[in-house]
């Protein structure tokens, strides 16, 4: 018979902060099981200590974080952001508390995605504009065009778009449906009305004979590859004066994806936007998991546009992760 696993169970004088620390970042949409038996531990450290204000002082914290024999870097690592995370919480309320300056080194190096400027993805799309005509890739002119400008203005994965029925387009009220990607999940995607337009000046020449035929149609009228995609991506790179740094070092197409994201979060912050609010939304949209996968995109924005995230750090820079990022 399996045994059953108890929850882990605050104590002490953060007992009740930490409780409602979780309850939050689960309405976020984090799942945030291993951060609870961390604070669980953080909470029986404190009482151990006989800590009895709701305070992280220096030297709690930086003592809370020291090596221990036999850890792992990761471990160690997992511990620092989740005090870190609890301490800016904290602040946030009103209590005093120390927050640990970032350790980098302790974690593994991870890919960081290459972020467009938006000069820059206009170069891409007007090197795009220019492919010509083919006789041997017939049509594959009128398609390119708006393949990329659904990557960039939509932010779907590459593989989503070239899936795409003439079915799953909804030219009239502007709408994608997404069937089974990545996490088994269809989902609806609305167009701009820039991009929208691009999709119906498109298929007024093109011609299907079912609606289950791909959107976008290669020669034989199958489904143009993700490869052709690629191919004729780093050709508009070059035309667009974007240098690439070779297999697996980017800019990658999916990056497109990754500064769709950030140019969205880029907005919302200009616009004064609550993004713990918004943060499911955007979600949702680019098909996510969960919210821990989007909300790394704010660490890239915070990398990006320095300037911009510290205009919500005081109100929610709890939810800015401290995680590597793992491309989605």
């Amino acid at each position: 018979m399996a045994r059953l696993k108890r929850a882990p169970i605050m104590i002490g004088v953060f007992s009740n902060l930490a409780e409602e620390f979780i309850r939050f970042k689960r309405s976020l949409g984090f799942k945030y099981e291993s951060e609870t038996k961390c604070l669980s531990r953080f909470c029986r450290f404190s009482q151990k200590r006989g800590i009895v204000k709701p305070e992280i002082s220096r030297s709690l914290a930086e003592e809370w974080i020291s090596p221990r024999e036999g850890e792992a870097t990761s471990t160690r690592s997992h511990r620092i952001t989740c005090i870190r995370q609890f301490a800016i919480y904290l602040n946030h309320l009103g209590y005093e508390a120390y927050v640990i300056p970032e350790i980098k080194g302790l974690t593994r190096d991870s890919f960081v995605p290459y972020i467009f400027t938006r000069e820059q993805i206009n170069a891409v799309l007007q090197a795009v504009d220019e492919t010509e005509p083919w006789e041997v890739a017939k049509n594959m002119h009128l398609a390119l065009p708006v393949i990329f400008r659904i990557l960039y203005g939509c932010g779907l994965r590459v593989s989503e778009v070239v899936h795409l029925k003439y079915k799953d387009v909804n030219l009239e009220d502007g709408i994608l449906t997404i069937r089974e990607a990545k996490t088994d999940k269809d989902r609806l995607i609305p167009l701009s009305d820039s991009v929208n337009q691009s999709c119906i000046d498109y298929a007024e020449k093109i011609w299907w004979e079912k609606d289950n035929e791909y959107f976008f149609l290669a020669p034989d009228r199958t489904m143009i590859s993700t490869m052709t995609v690629y191919q004729r991506y780093r050709r508009y790179l070059d035309a667009a004066g974007i240098s690439h740094g070779g297999k697996g070092k980017g800019p990658r197409l999916h990056d497109i994806r990754h500064t769709f994201a950030v140019h969205v979060l880029q907005k919302w912050i200009e616009n004064e936007v609550d993004l713990s609010a918004m943060l499911p939304i955007l979600s949702t949209y680019m098909g996510h998991t969960s919210v821990r996968a989007t909300a790394k995109y704010l660490r890239l924005t915070a990398e990006v546009y320095p300037d911009l995230i510290k205009r919500v750090e005081s109100s929610c820079a709890f939810v800015i992760p401290e995680v590597a990022y793992e491309g989605n």
